[in-house]
């Protein structure tokens, strides 16, 4: 059979990048977007903390992308016009370093599901979500997920 999509994603970088090293990546799409639910800063943590250890316990590179990240990479002017995501890549020959940088973004992004579920929840009570509908949509979509 043809190479695996991984490998024809990894070639097609390498041909783009010219001499860049193969990479393995991931795209991690992030769904909990509400009004006055702040996503980005919860994942990154204080002063880049849950990205810098999701980093350093495994080499990983995370870079969070798309519309709501706040990274402006198109003329330094524009967010990406792709959804939010949380990318992760590591060298093509750290597969184990990349098994583990997803397993480690995974828990932290269960980690602020929750603080998002009970922002949900505070704002069902007070009454606020239920004019938009968003929040209440956005937690059923997660429990679903």
């Amino acid at each position: 059979g043809g190479a695996s999509p991984l490998a024809a994603q990894a070639l097609a970088q390498r041909s783009r990048g010219g001499g860049r090293r193969l990479r393995l990546w991931a795209h991690i799409y992030l769904h909990m977007q509400v009004p006055g639910f702040d996503l980005v800063p919860r994942l990154i943590g204080r002063g880049g903390c849950n990205m810098r250890r999701i980093a350093d316990a495994t080499g990983a590179k995370l870079r969070i992308r798309g519309k709501g990240s706040g990274h402006y990479e198109i003329d330094g002017q524009r967010e990406a016009p792709t959804p939010l995501m949380v990318a992760v890549t590591t060298d093509k020959c750290d597969v184990e370093g990349f098994r583990k940088a997803i397993e480690m973004t995974i828990s932290e992004l269960r980690t602020v599901e929750q603080r998002y579920k009970h922002f949900c929840w505070e704002e069902d009570t007070r009454g606020l979500a239920s004019a938009s509908g968003s929040c209440r949509t956005a937690a059923a979509m997660s429990s679903a997920a």
